[in-house]
């Protein structure tokens, strides 16, 4: 008979092939039904079961069996997230929200605190007295005198109070996120720039648009301390941040 390995021809009653060493089937043995033949040359694959009625490959030693922990296998891979269960495309999740709000003056910088001190001091004052009034007696000296706010000398200083509180916002979301929430179309530094010359221009007119005395005799109207704080406060504001862009545009047409 030949050996199933090398096909090496052996005696019949041959318990071991004489080539290759291989075990013989004992003569007249029937063939395994719905074996594996192998290709002449070639041995038995590794886990293959040539008993059975399974054709093919058997199961892994340990695979399934009663009393193997399951530590021994693998977890399943995990799916990403966003990743449709059952199959599907795969489609990211979207980005969340910026995070928490947390205010912290360190993500300020010099000039963005300045800023905001500065304007929130010249919200404080178009509320402040910001003009005298005062009413002479002729001979008798002074018989009236009084103050009068900002806002009351003129009514559109309220729109320095809207500027001004959207500078203080602008400044807080800055603070309180590392990435903004709200994108503008203008840059941070063109942003404060505009924003602190308006606020200085609106003040620096109310402040020269002296209020008249309506051809009454005898009434002097003059600048009450909450007018030079008002100047004072939008100068501020606007120093830092319009004094370096002006000394770059000088230098630029030196250039």
């Amino acid at each position: 008979m030949n050996c199933p390995q090398c096909q090496t021809p052996n005696q019949p009653d041959s318990a071991f092939c004489a080539s290759c060493g291989a075990q013989l089937a004992a003569a007249g043995a029937p063939a395994p039904a719905g074996g594996y033949s192998p290709p002449p040359g070639q041995g038995t694959p590794v886990g293959y079961s040539a008993g059975g009625d399974a054709v093919g490959y058997g199961v892994p030693s340990g695979y399934g069996q009663g009393g193997v922990p399951a530590s021994q296998y693998p977890p399943p891979a995990e799916q990403p997230a966003g990743y449709p269960q059952g199959g599907g495309q795969y489609q990211p999740r979207p980005a969340g929200p910026a995070g928490p709000f947390q205010f912290d003056l360190k993500r300020l910088t010099r000039v963005d605190q300045i800023v905001g001190v500065a304007s929130l001091i010249a919200l404080i004052s178009i509320f402040l007295p910001w003009f005298t009034v005062t009413l002479s007696a002729g001979a008798f000296g002074v018989a009236a005198s009084g103050t009068g706010s900002g806002t009351q000398a003129h009514g559109w200083l309220w729109l320095v109070f809207v500027l001004d509180l959207l500078i203080l916002a602008y400044l807080v979301i800055r603070a309180g996120w590392e990435q903004a929430r709200v994108r503008f179309p203008i840059a941070h530094a063109p942003l404060l720039i505009i924003a602190t010359g308006l606020q200085l221009l609106l003040i620096l007119i109310a402040f020269f648009d002296m209020p008249g005395n309506y051809g009454y005799p005898g009434v002097s109207i003059g600048w009450a301390w909450g007018a030079f704080v008002g100047l004072l406060a939008a100068l501020a504001a606007a120093g830092p941040v319009i004094w370096p862009a002006v000394q770059s545009l000088i230098q630029s047409r030196r250039r």
